[in-house]
């Protein structure tokens, strides 16, 4: 019984902490809303796995590669890179590979969140996660309610990182099963309108199918299954 209440008062306290940590300038919206003009924009393309805490570290920043597959499937789109200054839209791509199942998803167990120190200005912890894997809902309230209510829903398991059981109440490592994450945020460059958000990020998320397990899941393992994800997702979305 007091297990439950406590974890009740962590699930309330998170959903708290959640309301008071949201920008009511900013409005966090699914890239499937999104339908502006085709334009200029710049772009960053960041490459992640997981450290031995199951935490986001930089693998790779800005690839060749990879920015390559962002530029030619936009640039068939309309869209065209510019290579500094202010332009029309900002794209940021952030790759994951890892065995998800021994992520670290925060002390509440709410989100697996990008580093704020890869993104910089404009970095929002209601965009920059790659989960829970849900698209922002078409109104910032009923997205609320979701993302509320996938945090109680890992606070009252009791555990982001569940182990496999055993014979005899042992537990053993889980298994290396590795996986790619694909988020991309859209940040168009507009003035602030006068009783209406600062600004709009658009957001879309992907996921691929496992990759070859192998021993800590390095970046490379899951590349190109998240190549073809990102195309896939450029391609649906813009």
């Amino acid at each position: 019984m007091q297990r439950m209440l406590f974890l009740a008062v962590l699930a309330a306290l998170t959903v708290l902490g959640g309301c008071a940590g949201r920008d009511p300038n900013l409005a966090v919206k699914g890239m499937n809303q999104f339908s502006r003009t085709p334009g200029d924009y710049t772009l960053r393309v960041n490459l992640y796995d997981l450290d031995a805490q199951g935490r986001p570290q930089l693998a790779s920043r800005d690839d060749a590669s990879l920015r390559g597959f962002v530029t030619r499937t936009l640039s068939a789109r309309g869209y065209s890179l510019k290579a500094s200054g202010p332009a029309r839209y900002d794209v940021s791509v952030h790759l994951l590979c890892g065995n998800m199942r021994t992520a670290d998803m925060g002390l509440m167990a709410e989100e697996l969140r990008v580093p704020a120190a890869d993104v910089g200005p404009g970095y929002s912890e209601e965009a920059f996660y790659w989960l829970p894997d849900m698209e922002p809902a078409k109104s910032g309230a009923s997205a609320q309610v979701r993302h509320d209510s996938a945090q109680m829903t890992r606070v009252a398991s009791g555990s982001s990182k569940p182990t496999q059981g055993a014979p005899g109440g042992t537990t053993r490592p889980v298994e290396d099963l590795c996986q790619g994450r694909v988020l991309v945020v859209l940040a168009p460059s507009a003035p602030i309108v006068p009783g209406g958000p600062a600004r709009e990020l658009f957001v879309g998320r992907a996921a691929t199918e496992d990759c070859r397990a192998t021993d800590g899941c390095k970046a490379n393992v899951c590349r190109n299954a998240l190549e073809q994800s990102l195309v896939d997702l450029l391609e649906r979305r813009f």
